[in-house]
């Protein structure tokens, strides 16, 4: 469905599952360039007769699904078969703060992992819930991330120095794309 949805309005989506975690949880991600491009997208699949049917049928074998609107502030790169989304969450009371301070993290552990680390903050949903997003061919090359930034003394450093604009939530997602 989303491969004629990509095809027929332009859309991106790609499907992830989720690997070490729930074997029922199933992503479906993304992209445009603006809200009014994601509205007319919407706008077009509801109208379509033929999607209304299929997102019916979609109804009866998913138990639960949810939507949510990010804004990328720094693009994780090129999307490979894998990605690691790792989710914290900013204090209520440092929300500007702990958004500029998670720009820079990213820019910093792009530079020590050579691989690009994205930022995406919600636009709907939890607005304190921000995602971190790396890309890489396997899930060696993820696991390979979290080991180098581990051992960097300057990533310890600015990890210890968000305790006062995060709280004290922080977990990882391993996805892999299936279409």
């Amino acid at each position: 469905m989303t491969a004629t949805m990509n095809e027929q309005y332009g859309s991106s989506f790609g499907v992830s599952v989720e690997i070490g975690g729930s074997l029922n949880n199933l992503w479906i991600s993304g992209f445009w360039q603006t809200l009014d491009e994601y509205q007319s997208f919407v706008d077009a699949y509801t109208a379509d007769p033929k999607f209304q049917v299929a997102m019916g049928t979609v109804d009866s074998v998913m138990a639960d699904g949810e939507d949510q609107i990010g804004m990328v502030l720094r693009a994780p790169g090129e999307r490979k078969e894998f990605a690691s989304m790792n989710t914290g969450r900013v204090k209520s009371t440092h929300l500007a703060q702990g958004i500029e301070f998670a720009v820079n993290a990213a820019e910093l552990c792009s530079s020590i992992t050579g691989n690009e680390l994205g930022l995406v903050v919600p636009v709907t949903g939890d607005r304190f819930e921000i995602n971190f997003v790396a890309y890489a061919d396997s899930l060696q090359g993820l696991r390979d991330n979290d080991e180098q930034l581990g051992a960097n003394e300057e990533y310890q450093t600015m990890f210890a120095a968000s305790q006062e604009m995060f709280e004290n939530q922080y977990s990882t997602r391993f996805l892999r794309f299936v279409s």
